[in-house]
């Protein structure tokens, strides 16, 4: 297993979110990719072929190679094997995707990030404002999917390991989702060796798995915990010099007291709230600020396992429109370093 992950995540590409490609909208009135392949109806499959085509490209994977980056975090629905109407597989992407990461020296995480029945209500489960994986038979169905998803890709050569599931909603029963882990756990390794990792995300919970762990014995496993000085209520009413306190010191703390567990930061990003942006002068207090944020993040994130910045790259508009989410965007700006290679 590679010792310090440095990663990019790959969102956007396979499993789709309004915010990140809004051009894809524009057209209909859809809050996420069910309902836009329904309104698409036909014509899905020309549009979506082109963006997946087009969104991420083997040139993106020597790219990342190339700053010294070792791992992306791949995104995937519950239909990446098979048309689950109206979502559209995405088999040969995942395909061409480990083609490319051979050729790069790059390992891919295998995320599940969209359930049946989905996780968490969010767009990035396929369905905003739905969240029925724990109803009817989604959990099985998910196991089941875990199962074939590991089948299909156990041989690859960039394979890093799968993560079970994205973000499971905070207030679904803790036991329920550890239950799952578990199960998923058992499954995965019938086919896959203590060398490969298999990671569990937190349930926006991060204080809640010491026991959990105590009582269980895995092998290699990693805590995913998703860290963002955004979409708090408190981050809205933070001040510059109180942000970089949170990600200098705050962050530090919190994950310095998880010391039974491997943790990852799965995902994080230098977006920061409107109302602190404000309280900066001008666009240089600005670029300073955000070069201070992400040397204290990459600096706080580096003593843990490893991370995964989200995102890789967002759409045109979106690149404009949400300063801090691009990771080529930032380095281009300035405020992560040009390169990481030797780091």
């Amino acid at each position: 297993m590679i010792k310090n992950i440095k990663g990019v995540n790959l969102g956007g590409w396979l499993v789709l979110e309004k915010w990140m490609t809004p051009e894809l909208y524009q057209d209909y009135k859809a809050e996420d990719e069910y309902n836009l392949l329904l309104q698409m109806n036909q014509t899905r499959f020309d549009i979506l072929k082109k963006h997946r085509d087009n969104f991420i490209q083997e040139t993106d994977f020597k790219w990342i190679n190339d700053y010294g980056l070792n791992t992306v975090r791949l995104p995937v629905g519950h239909w990446l094997f098979e048309d689950k109407y109206p979502y559209i597989n995405a088999y040969e992407y995942v395909k061409k995707a480990f083609k490319w990461a051979d050729l790069y020296d790059v390992k891919i995480l295998l995320d599940l990030h969209a359930a049946p029945g989905c996780q968490n209500g969010f767009d990035n489960g396929g369905l905003s404002g739905i969240c029925e994986w724990t109803k009817d038979d989604n959990i099985k169905k998910t196991l089941e999917f875990i199962e074939k998803l590991t089948k299909e890709f156990q041989f690859e050569k960039g394979l890093m390991g799968i993560q079970v599931l994205n973000e499971p909603r905070w207030d679904l029963d803790i036991d329920v989702v550890q239950n799952f882990y578990v199960d998923a756990y058992k499954i995965i390794r019938k086919y896959l060796n203590h060398d490969f990792v298999i990671v569990f995300h937190d349930a926006f919970r991060l204080n809640a798995w010491k026991s959990f762990f105590k009582n269980n014995y895995f092998e290699n496993v990693l805590l995913d915990t998703h860290m963002y000085q955004v979409f708090s209520h408190n981050d809205s009413k933070r001040n510059p010099d109180e942000v970089i306190e949170k990600v200098r010191i705050l962050r530090h703390k919190e994950l310095k007291e998880i010391d039974y567990v491997d943790v990852i930061i799965g995902e994080w990003s230098l977006g920061t709230h409107q109302n602190t942006l404000k309280q900066l002068k001008d666009s240089l207090s600005k670029d300073k600020f955000y070069k201070i944020i992400g040397d204290s993040l990459l600096t706080t994130y580096g003593r843990t396992k490893g991370w995964f910045f989200w995102n890789y790259r967002l759409s045109e508009e979106s690149t404009n429109k949400y300063i801090g989410w691009s990771f080529r965007d930032v380095v281009s700006r300035g405020y992560l370093p040009q390169n990481l290679k030797g780091e």
